[in-house]
């Protein structure tokens, strides 16, 4: 083996004396050969480099491709198991952790308002047929009836049955309504300016307020989810007792329904929900979740003006019924985290 390597290194140090020879005899001087000579090593290193290089980026490819493929074998292989762990896992840190993620904002939202309209979203697009798998019902599956509470106390995050009770909060009205709008206009214009009507467009305060003057029949959901608004809001509808002092969802809805057809009401930011109705009054059928209905009843309570309806949507999902009267409800929506 050395004595051929030997051989190959003569004949290549012959050759290069050969094309030396050549290339003086054609008129090259020594330094111009010494030059085309170098350079043509370095092409040939470029070259096996380019070459090493690409032949090593083929075999990490097929090695993150053939990782790829066992890891989504085994996904799939083991999804129940992986699904359960994550859920079983991570689902009661939620809450924790965007309850942590608003206050650690606050001094950003302080700086720049405006951002509060993308960050107090949550969701852009909603999924009609999300269903949660397995959800254990037994919060709901032992009440049967909505009972009226006397004397409310904060509640806690483990109070899941719904309740009534009557409120210090003052009577509401429409003209009400719309003082509150000409004192905050400023703001109201800025941060909150579209109202729903119907589930299908969107109008001004102004708009809505004109309509309601001349006996329009809709249904208007108005809501406020800016920090600012919010403030303004609690001027008019303090907090009720009900609700920690700290954890109420700076989301809010008012809805004014002249209509009284029935409606859903909105899915709150937060599980732990509240109804208060302003002036006018409704009857409301908490219907099951969907994952819950074949072990929950539909419960119905009717709620008066100023009475306060506590209840988590995880498991009930509130129905406004229609009313036979023509008195216009307006009512205040809010969660808990």
């Amino acid at each position: 083996m050395a004595t051929a390597n030997q051989e190959v290194l003569k004949e290549y140090c012959n050759s290069i004396s050969r094309l030396r020879k050549q290339c003086l005899d054609e008129g090259m001087t020594e330094k111009e050969f010494q030059e085309l000579y170098f350079q043509s090593l370095k092409s040939i290193n470029m070259d096996n480099g380019s070459s090493i290089h690409r032949r090593s980026r083929i075999i990490n490819t097929r090695i993150f491709l053939l990782i790829g493929i066992l890891t989504t074998v085994s996904v799939m292989y083991n999804y129940k198991i992986i699904y359960t762990g994550i859920v079983c896992n991570l689902q009661e840190y939620i809450y924790p952790g965007l309850r942590l993620l608003r206050r650690l904002s606050i001094p950003i939202i302080s700086l720049f308002p405006s951002l509060t309209e993308f960050y107090h979203e949550t969701c852009l697009i909603q999924n009609p047929f999300f269903t949660v798998v397995d959800m254990d019902c037994w919060p709901c599956s032992s009440v049967n009836t909505v009972r009226e509470v006397q004397s409310p106390k904060p509640v806690s995050r483990q109070h899941n049955a719904p309740f009534t009770y009557q409120t210090d909060q003052k009577s509401m009205e429409v003209i009400t309504l719309r003082k509150f709008y000409e004192k905050n206009r400023n703001i109201v214009d800025n941060e909150q300016p579209k109202i729903l009507t119907n589930n299908k467009h969107y109008e001004t305060p102004d708009e809505m307020f004109t309509h309601l003057e001349n006996g329009e029949k809709n249904l208007y959901i108005w809501k406020f989810n800016t920090m600012n608004t919010a403030r303004a809001l609690r001027q008019v509808i303090p907090r009720p007792k009900v609700v920690p002092k700290f954890g109420q969802s700076t989301e809010r809805f008012i809805i004014v329904d002249s209509s009284q057809d029935s409606f859903k009401i909105p899915d709150t930011e937060c599980s732990f929900s509240f109804l208060l109705i302003l002036s006018g009054s409704r009857t409301i059928n908490l219907v099951p979740a969907e994952e819950c209905k074949h072990q929950c009843k539909t419960l119905k309570v009717d709620l008066k003006e100023s009475y306060l309806l506590w209840y988590n949507w995880w498991y009930w999902r509130p129905v406004v019924q229609p009313s036979n009267g023509n008195v216009t409800m307006v009512a205040h929506i809010g969660s808990y985290c």
